[in-house]
């Protein structure tokens, strides 16, 4: 963590019940003026996580605040058994991303409104992390692809300018999800000809061949110049090292991201009148940018280079995509 963040982020945790926790989220995504989350709608979240305060304190009359110090071992242990019964079989790979993504998603809310340090759902390795709900992967259509290239917004005003610059990232750079969130101002690098034009992002990552510089075009530096734009007079974001925000807090949350893809691509299809895509997320878009960098004609060794992958197994869940010469390869 930077010193920045140490210096601005001092203040001690907040006392919350695991169960004031989850209401206070479900009223914040109530409260959602794109697609807020109904009273219906939510039961099954509640379920899951009151399931799971159950399962941290093994039962009914347990400490209300443990939940705040749970471990990623504790995660990875409730969604391989879920909330049911003992004498079912484990939970297939969708139930255990839901469960995942409940905790996920409260998790990050409780760590913005400091009533938990981190987010436990995080810490699980690549490994022990459910599969998307599409374990073979999916792309976006040559027509989807476009209908979404007509849906990116203009740089209107704060939000429109930073999903046009976010947007515009996905589809060029093919990022993960990660690497759009914690992105920072100083992963920007700047023209020694032109000192006031970016040409290139760094990208930081803890795997082998994660991290990596990535060009940056006249199209993406156009969206980008127009959210630095608006950010630099949006004051709740003077000092803090993240390059997106929202208005609620100084970083993405993993909900934020997925809502933006998935609105804009709903909002995509509508407009064009096609049916809306099976899976919808960044993880589509960039699935569909490393089929997209392979029908170009690039090698598999420079799109693991560019998309930050160190083995040709992990392109294997785009394989139905491209050819048997561009797999072999």
């Amino acid at each position: 963590m930077s010193a920045c963040l140490n210096a601005l982020d001092p203040l001690p945790l907040i006392a919350m019940r695991g169960d004031n926790a989850f209401d206070h989220w479900l009223l914040a995504c109530g409260q959602n003026p794109w697609e807020p989350l109904s009273p219906d709608a939510a039961k099954p979240y509640g379920f899951i996580w009151h399931s799971w305060l159950r399962f941290l304190a093994g039962g009914e009359g347990g400490d209300p605040h443990i939940w705040a110090s749970a471990t990623p071992v504790q995660v990875l242990e409730f969604i391989n058994h879920g909330p049911q019964s003992p004498k079912r079989s484990k939970p297939s790979d969708i139930t255990r991303r839901r469960y995942w993504r409940v905790l996920d998603r409260v998790y990050d809310h409780a760590v913005l409104h400091r009533w938990a340090a981190s987010n436990p759902a995080q810490g699980l390795t690549e490994q022990d992390m459910p599969p998307s709900e599409d374990p073979k992967g999916a792309i976006l259509s040559p027509r989807m692809w476009r209908a979404l290239e007509r849906q990116i917004p203009q740089p209107e005003d704060l939000i429109s300018s930073r999903d046009r610059a976010i947007l515009i990232l996905l589809m060029e750079l093919g990022l993960t999800p990660e690497e759009v969130r914690f992105l920072e101002m100083g992963s920007l690098r700047w023209s020694q000809q032109e000192p006031h034009k970016v040409q290139a992002i760094q990208i930081i990552g803890e795997r082998d061949k994660q991290t990596r510089a990535l060009p940056v075009s006249d199209k993406l530096y156009a969206a980008l110049r127009h959210w630095l734009q608006a950010r630099s007079g949006y004051h709740a974001m003077q000092g803090q090292p993240a390059l997106f925000c929202t208005r609620k807090a100084p970083q993405l949350s993993n909900h934020t991201l997925l809502h933006l893809v998935t609105k804009t691509l709903k909002q995509a299809a509508q407009a064009s009148q096609l049916p809306e895509p099976a899976r919808m997320g960044p993880q589509v878009v960039r699935n569909t940018v490393l089929v997209q960098w392979l029908d170009s004609g690039c090698s598999v060794d420079e799109v693991l280079a560019r998309s930050g992958m160190k083995s040709p197994n992990a392109l294997l869940h785009l394989r139905a995509y491209f050819g048997d010469d561009t797999a072999q390869s």
